[in-house]
């Protein structure tokens, strides 16, 4: 290596090329893994693919850039679309040259593995919703398969989920990391005092009848305007035209309104924000599911931890491993999502309770700030890629010259 390459590779910043086919800023755990990043210097980079009408994004940052393939019109991603972006991750892959590819979910494995491959870059591979096994398209399966022999790290939110995983693809432990996805140390409010009536109820992300039922509705109106519930975020596939059955004539009233909806609101500091006007967080998963991510979400979902920086307390499912961490650690309450009757005792109970309330948004709030962050998660993460040697200007060279043509 001469002078000149040893002063390019000594000065020139690291690289992550981000690789998921969906927008990125629906997944806090992207953003945090990607602050966290340019925070230690790395130049990150995103290869976005956009939905129409989702507007969530990524948390500006100098060193954070975006670079998007061709804007779909709904989530299905078509054949053609899919190879557009294969040929844009890899023409990207080429141009950036990164230290590290970082691929997230089945459908980004394909792509993630070409343009690490291209790149001769460490590849790390995060499911953040995991497949059924046996259930994924032949190719996806395959990719996927590939994906965990070949990343040198692999993460997954929730360790049952790993399990299943390990079992099928059979990756080994010492490259496993499981990182919740909670909020950053920066997320967390500052104390906070509002009034105690009425009780504001607060939900935000993807919207569904498993994940905010219609009884939560039912027992707020109930409460004859001593209760509200405020509701943030887009309807999920498959659940077009729920959001109206939920808000009903209320839409046309004034602020006052029982049940209320905010809208999607792109920027997560504004969403937490809106947040932190609220009292209780509404976190529901199903009772009864055979969804793979739906049984094992105790440390996937962001929700809970979401509301817990906000510092609001929390009203969970009654199911035991959410109970053991969220209940009885005195963060919030557990109830039957789909009985009325059990929502509107609870909701009397956070009313007279308001010291009870405030004393679990209080403890919930420095168990994000303490422990549950995605600084303390992502550090091994992050240890292990700055362990990684930095490549040289002339590797890169290599790299590009022996990489076959893409289109």
């Amino acid at each position: 290596m001469t002078g000149m390459q040893r002063i390019y590779a000594k000065a020139r910043p690291r690289r992550a090329l981000f690789v998921q086919a969906t927008n990125p800023g629906v997944y806090p755990p992207l953003i945090h893994a990607s602050l966290l990043m340019a925070d230690a210097g790395w130049e990150v980079t995103f290869l976005s693919a956009p939905v129409a009408d989702n507007s969530l994004a990524l948390t500006a940052h100098a060193r954070v850039k975006v670079s998007a393939a061709r804007l779909r019109p709904n989530h299905f991603m078509s054949p053609a679309s899919y190879a557009l972006y294969f040929a844009k991750a890899a023409r990207l892959a080429l141009k950036l040259r990164p230290d590290v590819v970082y691929a997230s979910d089945p459908l980004g494995a394909g792509p993630g593995l070409l343009a690490a491959r291209l790149a001769g870059a460490t590849l790390v591979y995060h499911e953040h919703d995991s497949p059924t096994p046996g259930t994924l398209r032949p190719f996806l399966a395959r990719m996927r398969a590939v994906v965990s022999r070949s990343a040198r790290l692999i993460i997954f939110p929730n360790e049952e989920r790993a399990r299943i995983a390990q079992r099928e693809l059979g990756f080994s432990d010492d490259r496993l990391h499981i990182v919740w996805n909670v909020p950053s140390r920066t997320e967390v409010a500052s104390s906070k005092t509002s009034p105690d009536s009425p009780l504001i109820l607060h939900f935000h992300g993807s919207i569904t009848p498993e994940r905010l039922p219609e009884t939560v509705a039912i027992a707020v109106r109930r409460m004859s305007g001593r209760a509200r519930l405020r509701i943030a975020g887009y309807e999920a596939p498959g659940a077009t035209g729920y959001l109206d059955k939920l808000v009903g004539d209320d839409g046309t009233l004034s602020s006052n309104s029982s049940v209320k909806y905010i809208g999607m609101i792109p920027s997560r500091e504004d969403l937490l924000h809106e947040a932190q006007r609220a009292h209780v967080g509404i976190a529901f998963m199903p009772l009864n599911s055979n969804d793979l991510n739906m049984k094992h979400m105790t440390g996937a979902s962001n929700k809970p931890f979401d509301y817990m920086a906000a510092g609001l307390a929390l009203l969970t499912s009654d199911l035991p491993d959410w109970n053991r961490m969220f209940v009885e650690t005195g963060f919030g309450r557990a109830v039957d999502p789909t009985n009325v009757e059990s929502l509107t005792a609870v909701l009397e109970w956070f009313l007279a309770h308001p010291d009870q309330r405030r004393e679990m948004a209080a403890r919930a709030r420095a168990k994000i700030g303490t422990d549950w962050n995605y600084e303390r998660y992502f550090e091994p993460v992050l240890r292990s890629l700055e362990a990684c040697p930095a490549r040289s200007l002339h590797e890169h060279r290599e790299t590009v010259s022996a990489a076959p043509p893409t289109g």
